[in-house]
């Protein structure tokens, strides 16, 4: 039987954000925000570069600002680091921008989580730094932090579908491999609605959960948050989707 795509996620609450003396806490983890959801559905594993790929054409035409980048395409001192187009098909899709995250996510009836939603699906019902406790474990996430230098492990791994890598509530690679877009604009302080453009596009949407660049242990924390611009394409960014129906 093949692993499931997704699985649903209690409906709950939790506290969203750190605590103010959290080791690595940034300022922007607060103030803390009570949240609740009903059950929703995520994907297992961040998108891979065999799914994205079957459905590129129809990602295209549902978003003609949608942008990538393929292995072929990537510049020569990132050369082998885009999935796309590579023999890496089981790895998460990266190197794709923020429309073409959330035009995928719509056309296989989903969308992008909200940063909110995706703080609920890392912790998995926890309140530690890291969803498997309060101390960084390597054999936990793809990332660089038993290196001297950002990315010396080379890129992403393999999508899982269980072991080490994957929570309480069976989502995998929710800390590390790639850091993964959410439907949600940047703002300094937690609870605040950011500015969205008439497209619907956020100025900086938010992504979480860090990458197999990231050499500070840190940065793989459940409420550590990273941003960047819509357009980019970024090798160690990728997205998952949810379902809420």
């Amino acid at each position: 039987m093949p692993p499931p795509e997704s699985v649903w996620l209690p409906a709950g609450h939790f506290e969203m954000g750190s605590p103010a003396g959290e080791p690595g806490r940034d300022v922007d983890e607060g103030p803390r925000t009570e949240v609740a959801f009903e059950r929703f559905q995520m994907d297992v594993t961040p998108v891979t570069a065999r799914a994205f790929a079957a459905r590129r054409e129809q990602v295209r035409a549902k978003d003609r600002q949608a942008r990538w980048w393929s292995d072929a395409e990537t510049p020569g001192a990132w050369l082998g680091r885009c999935n796309l187009d590579s023999e890496r098909t089981e790895h998460p899709v990266n190197c794709v921008d923020w429309r073409a995250a959330r035009a995928y996510c719509e056309l296989v009836g989903g969308a992008l989580p909200t940063e909110a939603e995706w703080e609920y699906a890392v912790r998995a019902s926890t309140a530690s730094a890291f969803w498997w406790g309060e101390s960084f474990d390597a054999e936990r996430v793809v990332g660089s932090v038993s290196c001297t230098s950002r990315g010396c492990l080379g890129g992403t791994a393999p999508v899982v579908h269980a072991g080490p890598r994957c929570n309480g509530w069976g989502l995998c690679d929710m800390a590390g491999n790639v850091w993964q877009w959410t439907a949600t604009g940047y703002q300094e302080r937690l609870g605040e609605d950011a500015p969205s453009e008439p497209s619907g596009v956020p100025e900086k949407p938010v992504h979480r959960g860090g990458s197999w660049l990231n050499h500070m242990p840190s940065l793989f924390r459940s409420a550590h948050r990273g941003l960047a611009y819509p357009k980019n394409g970024l090798t160690g960014v990728g997205f998952r989707c949810v379902h809420r129906r």
